[in-house]
């Protein structure tokens, strides 16, 4: 019990003695977020002020600034107007801004000079500011992707997004540039816009969304493509590589040998044709089928009927095999002759077969046309006779 008489006593006597510590604070406060600028230019500086009472009765509190160089001229401004004094209410804030005009200054040189609020009872608060002059602030850029590697075919442009950043502490004018594999070529427009960029003003601190379309040219290989989107300005540049992967694509076409699309053949007999399947593109063609069209009673046979690859570049002979029906009369027919890969899509090409009827048709009906004129003759001697 004793020993918690103690520590009571003991805890009092602490707060007796430190309570001016803890008192709240009596006063004016005059507050700015940058109280020490940087500047490059005689433009004027403007500083934006918080006056604020603590525990004080309303009241007029006047201002005034000390320590300005020679030359230098201020203004209070507040309420569109120019101000000396506010009107501070207890536990509020009263907002008002300092306009500083600096003389013309030839080199770097750091000036200082201080606000003084003043209270109608006496209260009174001080507030240093420093602002060097003629420094030149180094411009910065930013540039940066979502998307590093732009996956597509070698049929299609290349699209993404960069963002640029204005990294300056002022307006800046910035060129558009990209590096590109020859024979590449790239364009810059606003994410939502319609026109092609190659310059454009970006305001301090700000950024801007920019799309880039990058066109390979035609036959472009598959591979990988390094490109690099550049932003340069009078003082600064900036750069973000982003990786172009072209995939292949195959590109198959379907025709007679050397070209030629139109044969002949004989009714009911087999007609070897030559064919070339050609893959033009930049890929493989894999797992090619072959298959037709064809006048009913007709057949058409491959060999082979499958062609397992068809290396980019590169062309197949197929044998195909045309027999058309023993019914078919002399004239021209039209057959269809389709193939179809699994990563090339379909191709068709028309083909033309003349037919023609067996000799021997011909020459059984040479026999008959003789053999009826025979009976003829036989019939007019003995019958015209009588």
């Amino acid at each position: 019990m004793k020993r918690n008489i103690r520590l009571v006593g003991l805890l009092v006597v602490f707060l007796v003695a430190f309570s001016p510590l803890f008192a709240a604070y009596e006063g004016l406060s005059v507050a700015t977020s940058y109280p020490s600028l940087n500047v490059s230019s005689t433009d004027m500086i403007t500083f934006d002020l918080k006056v604020k009472s603590y525990n004080l009765a309303p009241q007029r509190v006047d201002l005034s600034l000390s320590g300005l160089p020679n030359g230098w001229d201020y203004q209070f401004v507040g309420g569109g107007g120019l101000v000396n004094a506010v009107f501070a209410e207890p536990e509020s804030t009263a907002s008002v801004q300092l306009w500083v005009i600096p003389s013309k200054v030839s080199k770097e040189a750091t000036y200082n000079f201080t606000i003084n609020a003043k209270g109608e009872d006496g209260a009174s608060f001080s507030l240093p500011l420093t602002v060097t002059m003629g420094k030149q602030l180094p411009q910065r850029l930013a540039l940066s992707t979502e998307l590093p590697t732009i996956k597509g075919d070698p049929s299609s442009s290349f699209s993404f997004q960069v963002t640029l950043r204005n990294n300056s502490a002022s307006d800046t004018l910035i060129d558009l540039y990209a590096d590109v594999p020859q024979g590449f070529s790239a364009s810059f427009k606003e994410q939502y816009g319609s026109s092609n960029l190659n310059t454009l003003s970006l305001g301090a601190g700000l950024s801007r969304s920019i799309q880039v379309t990058v066109t390979p040219p035609e036959g472009v290989s598959e591979g990988t493509y390094p490109i690099t989107v550049q932003a340069k300005s009078s003082g600064a540049q900036a750069s973000v590589p982003v990786t172009l992967d072209v995939q292949g694509q195959a590109k198959l076409s379907l025709s007679g040998k050397d070209g030629l699309l139109s044969s002949s053949a004989v009714a009911g007999k087999e007609k070897v044709l030559d064919l070339e399947l050609k893959n033009s593109g930049s890929a493989t063609a894999k797992k090619v089928e072959l298959s037709s069209y064809t006048p009913s009673n007709w057949t058409v046979s491959y060999n082979p009927s499958v062609v397992e690859e068809i290396p980019a570049g590169q062309t197949v002979v197929v044998k195909a095999t045309v027999k058309p029906s023993t019914e078919a009369l002399t004239g021209d027919y039209s057959l269809t002759l389709k193939a179809n890969s699994a990563n090339a899509g379909n191709v068709s090409t028309q083909y033309r077969i003349t037919v023609q009827t067996s000799s021997l048709w011909g020459i059984v009906s040479i026999v008959i046309i003789a053999a009826a004129a025979v009976l003829l003759v036989f019939a007019v001697k003995k019958f015209g006779r009588r």
